[in-house]
């Protein structure tokens, strides 16, 4: 059976969505909890260059590394290349916080941080899936 690919990308799209108003909440609201925030804001990322992966029908390697997921977008459409920082930026944020370990949570700024670099991610993806 053929999958449905505009199906598979609206639901990438909407755990996206999902989880990058779940890092906001958790980073800007009454009560912070910047590890769990920051890990939604890598999440984000990654299911929105999933979202644009499979949109264009491409396979990708189970993976959180979003360098090597934006590397494969690039490869195919080179103005995803300005979401490289971004992309590095949030890279640690898939494991950094979510075990025990040195540090807890990130800074309230680095947090800030991350949650626009998703953002900035989500928005590009989504007006890229538009254009």
């Amino acid at each position: 059976m053929t999958p449905d690919y505009a199906e598979v990308v609206a639901s990438w799209l909407a755990k996206a969505k999902s989880d990058l108003d779940t890092a906001s909440v958790l980073i800007r609201g009454a009560e912070l909890h910047l590890d769990t925030g920051s890990y939604h804001c890598q999440q984000a990322a990654e299911k929105a260059l999933k979202a644009w992966l499979t949109s264009r029908k491409q396979e990708f390697r189970k993976t959180h590394d979003l360098v090597e997921l934006l590397s494969q977008c690039i490869g195919i459409h080179p103005e995803f290349e300005v979401l490289l920082e971004p992309s590095r930026f949030l890279v640690p944020f898939a494991t950094q916080f979510r075990y025990p370990g040195d540090i807890f949570e990130p800074p309230l700024e680095e947090a800030l941080q991350a949650l626009d670099h998703a953002s900035t991610i989500v928005r590009s993806v989504m007006q890229c899936l538009h254009d």
